[in-house]
């Protein structure tokens, strides 16, 4: 008899508690199961990890029958040692009442802040999780200047500062790689582009905007070494201690803009972005005779010293000895420069060079100005003589007085030679800059009494180069 009482409120009670359970639903705002929340959960009456309507017949066994549940405190909602009337009020308010919003630390690009993983538009870093100082992961992109050959000589490594990492004029410039393009020492086309990431497990991945960029981790391009691009962002980078170096290539054959940027592999977050441009321009730069470039670049060699500030801001510079311009201006010099004009989209042409270089400036720009029909369109926009001399021969003391052919703006700087410097010196150039006919050093305070031998080293002359260069002709 006492059986049968039992099972017939048994009966009675699972069903008044699921009424009570969905009118308290009802009542609340949302019916979706709540996860328990502690090693031993009085609420989870069928230890299932869930607060749901799944736990009321468990819950209605235990008031009713007694028993040890499948956890010890298995509906003891008010912790007393007992499952009774006591509980069940307190039973209903939890299977019902929605769970509190589990908050963590959301990282964007703007500050940190405290929100649900759902409202988080950036990395969510967990539940109980707080914004402070270090919490969200950090990335950075450093690209370098361009290389040449095979590394970077004459010129330095160079990193682009983050102020122009983004910047389309004095960012990390790129050369166009299109098929032909003819590297003499091997491909040095591509940019060399520091990965790093914190904390160094972190998963990161690339984002290009646009396939024009392709991604290799070797210099050359080796078999087998390229990044794969899905829907333009690759799979985690395999970073060692939390870097890498890849190489970037810019593979199609018209001039552009296109950034690049790291993010975690699973969030849209930003770590650090890096824009490339093509570059339109090339800078040739010439030394005097027995003048040849190195590194570190010697402070009595101004055209170089020129040459590498013109780099260091962004310019495709290349550098040499005057020898490699021929009398006729053949050589490896205009070789260098018909190849970008050919093959890399090169249509500005910068040439500046002192003593012998000088001449040869001019005997380049007269060969390119000849043979322009045959290589393509372009402008020599700038240039520049300090102290020419003619380069007919390593012998030649005649001083260079013409203008180079079809260039848009020439500088002119030159001394007096007298028996000090062999009676070399340049002298007065038509229709250049300072006009009319260029600048006579020995007229300026800082200058008088100079030699040939000295006034490619005034800072003057070097900044006037420079600031006219950057302002008549962009990478």
């Amino acid at each position: 008899m006492d059986r049968m009482i039992t099972t017939r409120f048994r009966l009675w009670a699972v069903p008044l508690l699921l009424t009570a359970c969905a009118m308290q639903a009802n009542r609340a705002d949302g019916d979706d199961p709540v996860p328990h929340g502690g090693p031993c959960d009085a609420c989870d009456a069928n230890c299932d990890t869930l607060h749901d309507f799944a736990d009321v017949a468990p819950f209605a066994d235990l008031l009713l029958l007694g028993g040890i549940g499948c956890a010890p405190c298995a509906g003891d909602l008010n912790a007393d040692t007992a499952v009774d009337g006591r509980d069940i009020q307190l039973f209903v308010d939890c299977i019902t009442t929605p769970p509190p919003p589990i908050e963590g630390a959301c990282c964007t690009a703007a500050p940190c802040a405290v929100t649900t993983q759902a409202a988080c538009s950036g990395l969510w870093l967990g539940a109980g999780t707080m914004c402070q100082a270090g919490v969200c992961p950090t990335g950075n992109l450093t690209a370098y200047r361009p290389q040449r050959g095979s590394g970077y000589f004459p010129m330095s490594k160079t990193p682009v500062g983050d102020a122009d990492e983004a910047n389309d004029v004095t960012g990390p410039g790129i050369r166009i790689n299109a098929p032909g393009d003819a590297d003499a020492q091997g491909e040095d086309d591509l940019i060399e582009v520091l990965v790093s990431a914190s904390p160094a497990n972190l998963p990161v991945a690339l984002r290009r905007e646009t396939a024009a960029l392709r991604v290799w981790t070797s210099r050359d391009k080796q078999p087998g070494t390229e990044l794969i691009f899905t829907n333009d962002k690759t799979a985690a980078l395999p970073l060692s201690g939390g870097a890498m170096t890849v190489w970037v290539e810019w593979a199609m054959a018209v001039h552009g803009f296109a950034s690049l940027s790291l993010e975690p592999v699973d969030a849209n977050l930003t770590l650090d972005t890096i824009r490339f441009h093509t570059f339109h321009g090339i800078v040739l730069s010439l030394g005097g005779e027995s003048q040849v470039p190195s590194v570190p670049v010697d402070f009595n060699h101004g055209t170089f010293v020129v040459g590498i500030a013109l780099y260091n801001r962004g310019y495709d510079v290349l550098m040499y000895d005057e020898d490699d311009v021929s009398a006729d201006g053949s050589g490896a010099v205009y070789n260098a420069a018909v190849d970008a004009i050919t093959h890399r989209g090169v249509d500005r042409v910068a040439i500046f060079g002192y003593s012998h270089g000088g001449g040869s400036t001019y005997d380049l720009a007269e060969r390119l100005d000849v043979n322009r029909a045959g290589i393509g369109i372009f402008e020599i926009l700038v240039t520049s003589y300090v102290d020419a001399v003619e380069n007919d021969s390593d012998f030649d003391l005649d001083q260079e007085l013409r203008r180079p052919p079809s260039t848009g703006w020439h500088a002119n700087h030159y001394q007096v030679g007298s028996l000090t410097d062999i009676f070399l010196d340049g002298g007065p150039v038509p229709n250049s800059n300072p006009a009319p006919t260029g600048l006579n050093v020995e007229t300026t305070p800082w200058g008088a009494g100079s030699t040939h031998y000295q006034v490619d080293d005034f800072v003057q002359v070097r900044s006037y180069i420079e600031a006219n260069f950057v302002e008549r002709i962009s990478p």
